[in-house]
């Protein structure tokens, strides 16, 4: 393959994004993927803790039992710091507050009594809430240049009765309600720790008009970073210019995994790699629109949000955020890249850029390769599975109408039970493997323990319930 852009654009910050909530590594872990992400030319990491962080005080309840200590965190910073990486912090602050909103000293402030996704700007409280969790955070963090506040997909916002009476008695929009809130906090940030800049997703920014922004006086207190993860692009035709009217500098936001399906267990590295072409060949045109395009953050989501289930695990897209900043860094991809990538990462041939393209990879040896290796074989005997489950012999000869009337034939159904233990054996296999694979990687057990019970568990109930019922009904056939 050949991938290339005419007019590669220098972007000076090259962040990975982590994505902690759910699965968070271990600091055993980081200390050996920290110096590979250097080597492939990452500067940064916007680290996204949810509730892996360590709140305490008021906030004690946001902390999961599995966060991150104080010690930790330190750390962490230490480890980066030592490869050349600096640290960006991102702190929800509108939107995606599922993790705070769902406890119950803090539901008052929800937007929609019933959901706990958006805070609610007009209430009392609110501010002083998010103004908390930044002051601990920049407690920990207290060398930083930039800080994100977040507010992507603020989807209830001016929706309860404080709100309409604030947007009544002060002839506000929507738009204009959302602003005033992101005024608010990066003010506080601004104010308390003017060496701060303030970066916040442009989602919410798309479809406003830019008098509108420009009379909340967010040009020199945030700096949008634009989100695209898919292959084409598929933004407002007038974004550009609409930002370049408010804001001189912006960053965008690309994706390395977690961006193509909630429940994915496998990356598909040609997707993102496209997604990061088509970017290099917008950057290529809009870069004199504005003053600065301060750098990119290749993201990578560990869940959709905070009551998904995992998508991707960290390990499991090593080799797609080794090619994609090695493309973001050069501006062209070759299959020599890809060659030497996959030797880099101990691969015996070329890695497989699409899922399931392949058979099973053997021989890779980079940091995780045995979680990335048992994911793909997950993914290997779910399709498997999906396949037996659906085909016209589990369909026709076990139809669950004749399997109630005794009505089996047993030739048919006896390679049936012995496909459904031969993958049941292979289920067996992966489930004993999990704890001791995923411990050499994840800061807790608990972390295998959910993988297990949300996408394992239920094949092996599964062909146990379909292998029993076989028995059941051949068992008088058999003299």
């Amino acid at each position: 393959m050949e991938m290339e852009t005419k007019a590669p654009v220098n972007l000076k910050s090259r962040l990975v994004h982590l994505d902690l909530k759910g699965a968070p590594p271990s600091i055993e872990y980081f200390q050996q993927v920290f110096p590979l992400m250097k080597s492939w030319g990452a500067t940064g990491l916007l680290v996204e803790y949810e509730d892996t962080f360590p709140y305490d005080g008021r906030l004690a309840s946001l902390k999961c039992s599995h966060a991150y200590s104080k010690d930790d965190v330190i750390k962490i910073q230490a480890l980066a710091s030592s490869n050349g990486l600096d640290i960006i912090p991102l702190v929800q602050t509108f939107g995606h507050m599922e993790f705070v909103l769902k406890h119950p000293e803090f539901s008052n402030l929800r937007e929609i009594e019933r959901c706990c996704m958006a805070i609610c700007p007009s209430r009392a409280g609110s501010l002083d809430l998010v103004c908390s969790m930044v002051d601990q955070v920049m407690a920990l963090h207290p060398a930083l240049q930039y800080f994100h506040i977040g507010c992507d997909e603020v989807y209830h916002l001016g929706l309860c009765e404080q709100c309409l009476k604030v947007m009544t008695s002060m002839c506000w929009s929507k738009d204009q309600l959302f602003f005033i809130h992101v005024k608010k906090v990066s003010s506080y940030l601004k104010e308390k720790y003017p060496q701060v800049t303030c970066i916040i997703w442009d989602d919410m920014f798309r479809h406003s008009d830019p008098s509108t922004i420009l009379n909340c006086d967010l040009g020199g207190l945030v700096e949008p970073m634009v989100w695209h993860y898919v292959p084409v692009f598929a933004l407002p035709n007038d974004l550009w210019d609409k930002l370049s009217e408010v804001f001189p500098n912006i960053w965008i936001a690309s994706a390395f995994k977690g961006a193509t399906g909630p429940c994915a267990s496998i990356t598909n590295i040609k997707y993102h790699l496209d997604n990061h072409n088509a970017w290099l060949q917008v950057l290529s045109q809009i870069q004199g629109k504005f003053k600065s395009i301060q750098g990119i953050a290749v993201t990578g989501w560990q869940r959709y949000d905070h009551y998904a289930i995992f998508c991707e695990f960290l390990p499991t897209a090593i080799p797609s955020l080794a090619l994609c900043l090695r493309f973001i860094d050069q501006g062209t991809l070759c299959d020599m890249d890809i060659d030497q990538v996959s030797k880099d990462l101990g691969f015996s041939s070329p890695l497989p850029l699409l899922p399931m393209s392949s058979p099973l990879p053997v021989g890779c040896s980079f940091p995780g390769s045995d979680v990335y290796l048992m994911m793909t074989e997950f993914a290997q005997l779910d399709r498997a599975c999906k396949e037996f489950e659906m085909s016209d012999y589990s369909t026709v000869w076990m139809n669950e109408y004749n399997v109630q009337r005794g009505f089996v034939n047993p030739i048919h159904a006896e390679p049936l039970l012995s496909r459904a233990v031969q993958l049941l054996n292979k289920a067996r296999s992966i489930e004993k493997r999990t704890q001791s694979c995923f411990s050499v990687v994840f800061l807790s057990p608990a972390i295998a323990d959910e993988w297990l019970a949300v996408f394992l568990s239920p094949i092996i109930r599964k062909l146990d319930d379909f292998a029993t019922k076989v028995r059941e009904v051949i068992a008088p056939n058999i003299t």
